[in-house]
């Protein structure tokens, strides 16, 4: 245990990979949708954005340094509702304010950035070093 030293929840935050992957893939299917129509191109667009925005919240609440092994709990907990949090707000926004949505366009993009928490971590085969 590493008391009196600042530590990283996870390391290097490999999950900050996830969140670069969600960005990336939205934004290929979204120039991609242009090619077929507008809103699904910006459908697809908020379907990402919905994923991958509360998931960087909380890679970025992750990679805070704790020197009290207790607040990792806390910061982990605070982390998982504020995402939650954000990903209810940006649903009501989302069906709340945008008409045109192609639903099931939204709705494909914002699966599969999800399921992109499982994918990039099976990809992702490098060893990560650990902070000490």
């Amino acid at each position: 245990m590493n008391i009196g030293h600042p530590i990283s929840l996870i390391g290097h935050n490999p999950v900050y990979r996830i969140v670069i992957a969600q960005l990336l893939i939205t934004l290929v299917l979204a120039l991609a949708g242009l090619a077929i129509d507008w809103v699904y191109a910006y459908s697809m667009a908020l379907g990402g954005l919905v994923s991958a925005l509360p998931s960087g919240f909380m890679a970025w609440r992750l990679n805070r340094q704790v020197i009290n092994p207790a607040l990792a709990f806390k910061t982990m907990v605070v982390g998982e509702v504020g995402k939650l949090v954000l990903t209810a707000l940006m649903f009501a926004a989302v069906f709340g304010w945008v008409k045109p949505l192609s639903i099931p366009m939204f709705f494909a993009v914002l699966v599969l950035a999800m399921m992109l928490n499982v994918i990039v971590p099976l990809v992702d085969r490098q060893p990560h070093d650990q902070q000490t």
